[in-house]
């Protein structure tokens, strides 16, 4: 295990290690079923079993991946700024969209698999302030300008940006379109390396990680990055990293109070 953890911190090797997995992936895709089906039937699968289990809808438990200090850490931040808008990206079940429909008058939420959506659209169907949209978060611009989420001065926009894979992978898109178009945002990336805590998961994109360097040309100095101060052995749940980015200066002094975020300048 420590061989592990020593190799994914050498750049180099990590990006060799991760492209020879995508590589051996595609090719056992190619020889056995077709690219993408096995997700789909999967999806298909877990909606099924969701569907026809005696669980309950249970959010609480399980909104933002069952980590009790990223829950805090979000309320706070919900409870002490008036946003006019919430956008999520990867509904799932709608479990951290429940979780946001107490903070929001408007929250709109983006699933692009429609079993899964499905079921999101039961769970949630008695909440009228949240909009579901099944779609691709890659058309992230035309969503908001459909669900006519403007971009003026006034209003404050929450972003919970979730949702990628390997082969579908819109991040640094939907990162410049908020950057150029949000006058006032606070935008969280889940999955996400957490400098210095790889106890934190996170994902990859073509042997690179998800981290400060695969964003970094997307933020200038006048935008605030933090990430969570708590070490990862003392949170709950999956334990994925995130980081939070804010434009605005107001919402970056909220953010240095938050004794659980630390300030990581750019």
């Amino acid at each position: 295990m420590k061989i592990i953890k020593l190799l994914k911190k050498n750049e180099f090797i990590f990006f060799v290690l991760k492209n020879t997995q995508r590589i051996i992936k595609k090719i056992f895709q190619g020889l056995f079923i077709f690219t993408g089906i096995d997700e789909r039937i999967s999806k298909i699968e877990r909606s099924l079993v969701y569907e026809y289990s005696s669980q309950n809808f249970q959010w609480e438990k399980n909104c933002l991946n069952g980590q009790k200090f990223r829950k805090k850490i979000i309320t706070e931040i919900l409870s002490k700024i008036n946003f006019t808008n919430i956008v999520e990206t990867g509904t799932e079940y709608g479990f951290t969209t429940k979780y946001f429909s107490q903070f929001c008058k408007k929250i709109i939420t983006i699933e692009k698999s429609k079993p899964i959506y499905l079921i999101a659209k039961k769970n949630l169907s008695n909440d009228t302030n949240i909009k579901l949209v099944l779609n691709d978060s890659k058309n992230l611009d035309k969503i908001l300008s459909d669900e006519n989420i403007k971009f003026k001065d006034d209003e404050n926009t929450f972003f919970y940006l979730d949702a990628h894979s390997d082969d579908d992978y819109p991040l640094q898109d939907e990162i410049k379109y908020i950057i150029e178009n949000y006058k006032n945002f606070i935008l969280l990336i889940d999955d996400f390396q957490v400098p210095e805590d790889d106890g934190y998961g996170y994902d990859s994109y073509r042997g690179k990680k998800l981290n400060i360097d695969f964003i970094k040309n997307l933020i200038s100095n006048k935008k605030y990055t933090f990430f969570p101060s708590v070490k990862s052995n003392e949170e709950t749940g999956r334990t994925r990293g995130y980081i939070i980015i804010t434009n605005n200066y107001d919402f970056k002094n909220i953010l240095q109070n938050i004794k659980e975020l630390k300030e990581h300048p750019i």
